[in-house]
């Protein structure tokens, strides 16, 4: 799998105008986006997702790619972005050339706030297959109407919230993180299901990036697995911003703030 090449293949630039509370698909050589915003709530809340239809073959990156890639970006105008969510990613790549994300058609849900009578959501994504194509997108819908909600784009946004990683809970959580003496891996101890060593193990946290983690192996009755700190800033504050931890075994994903110590 190549890295994104901009000098190479131009970028895509496209955009689009909705009069609903759906915008029209965009259409890209590797899938195709659009956006979706239900009617606001009686306190001003809208539930929304961006939609990507990966084509057969594609793979699309997580919001923390692993260092191969770039992550999603999306930017929201005529509204406040409150909140966005990734469903568990997949370790994806050649074994020289890892990187995290999505081989399937994916939807990222959201929060909007403070909707105006136009949306606009301007997207940058990577997709890829023998080659990685940048493509930008503005998506936008009209919410100015008698807030009629769709049965069929409701039940999208629901199916699109089921799939995120369920909170931690007994059995399946996070337990603590420790740097390493130079500060370039995080060794991060969790529960898991009896086979934990299978599980796949996610870091995230802007503006930290991190790379693929190691094999997992036991350690008493949790498990354990170092995670490489591609960039670490000088300056971070993990009350604030705490560092996540998504883990995935087989079909059941959990993800929480991780403590580091």
């Amino acid at each position: 799998m190549k890295r994104l090449q901009t000098a190479a293949i131009a970028l895509l630039f496209l955009s689009s105008a909705a009069t609903a509370a759906t915008s029209p698909w965009v259409e890209t050589p590797g899938g195709d986006v659009r956006l979706v915003v239900l009617p606001a709530d009686a306190g001003g809340s809208a539930r929304a997702m961006l939609d990507i239809r990966l084509h057969a073959g594609w793979k699309t990156y997580w919001r923390d790619p692993g260092g191969s890639g770039i992550p999603p970006s999306i930017a929201v105008s005529g509204a406040t972005l409150t909140s966005i969510g990734f469903p568990a990613p997949r370790r994806l790549g050649e074994e020289a050339n890892h990187y995290i994300g999505y081989d399937a058609p994916v939807r990222l849900p959201m929060t909007l706030g403070a909707l105006g009578g136009t949306v606009t959501a301007t997207v940058f994504l990577g997709v890829c297959k023998d080659i990685c194509i940048p493509v930008q997108a503005d998506l936008k819908v009209e919410t100015g109407g008698e807030g009629f909600t769709n049965p069929l784009e409701e039940t999208a946004i629901a199916a699109a919230e089921a799939t995120l990683p369920g909170a931690a809970g007994d059995g399946f959580r996070p337990l603590d993180g420790r740097w390493s003496a130079d500060g370039k891996t995080i060794s991060v101890r969790f529960e898991a299901p009896a086979d934990g060593a299978s599980t796949d193990v996610f870091l995230s946290g802007a503006p930290f990036e991190f790379g693929p983690a190691g094999p997992v192996r036991r350690d008493g009755d949790a498990f354990v697995s170092d995670v490489p700190v591609l960039h670490r800033p000088k300056v971070f504050d993990l009350a604030k911003n705490p560092i996540r931890l998504t883990l995935r075994a087989g079909e059941k994903t959990m993800e929480g703030p991780l403590a580091i110590e």
